[in-house]
């Protein structure tokens, strides 16, 4: 590791910063669950450098994926490609829209195989009407959930590629 490199540990909380005392606050506040005088400012700093109008915090990465399921029309009897190596909270979300997951393999950095996903669909889908269609159960493929493992980060750029090929986009 050099010398600009710092290792920071999978397990070990890092407070390096100013962490400990937002906890500290937090616990006086009383404010240790999904609200609090911070939620705010970050929502309007997100939104400012996202140059969007409005952003919502939520309490968990599980959360945010159920939001986005919803808000991408993922619902009863549609399939989303999910990675075989995940925590169960990558995979809750498709299951509270009524969706079924779709497993598929990961790659040597643990994260899921586009090449796999890209074989999935070509072999074992059909593309019918912008619709990628599941040829053994004959549903709607609507969503890919990427996990980034570890700090190893899914080729986002070949999975969205992917992803505008076969039409499996957000709703807008």
């Amino acid at each position: 590791m050099s010398n600009n490199e710092q290792f920071i540990p999978l397990s070990v909380p890092n407070l390096a910063g100013k962490e400990l005392d937002y906890v500290i606050d937090a616990v006086k506040t009383q404010w240790v669950s999904t609200g609090g005088g911070l939620i705010n400012e970050l929502e309007e700093d997100l939104a400012s450098y996202l140059k969007v109008e409005q952003v919502t915090a939520i309490q968990s990465g599980t959360a945010g994926l159920h939001l986005s399921m919803i808000l991408s029309g993922v619902g009863y009897g549609d399939e989303v490609i999910v990675p075989t190596l995940t925590f169960i909270a990558g995979i809750n979300p498709v299951k509270y829209v009524g969706a079924e997951p779709i497993f598929m393999d990961c790659d040597d950095y643990l994260c899921l195989d586009i090449k796999k996903v890209a074989e999935f669909c070509e072999n074992e889908c059909d593309f019918i009407d912008e619709k990628l269609i599941n040829k053994k159960t004959k549903k709607h493929i609507k969503a890919i959930v990427a996990v980034h493992v570890f700090g190893n980060m899914v080729d986002m750029k070949s999975l969205m590629t992917l992803a505008a090929k076969y039409k499996i986009q957000p709703k807008r």
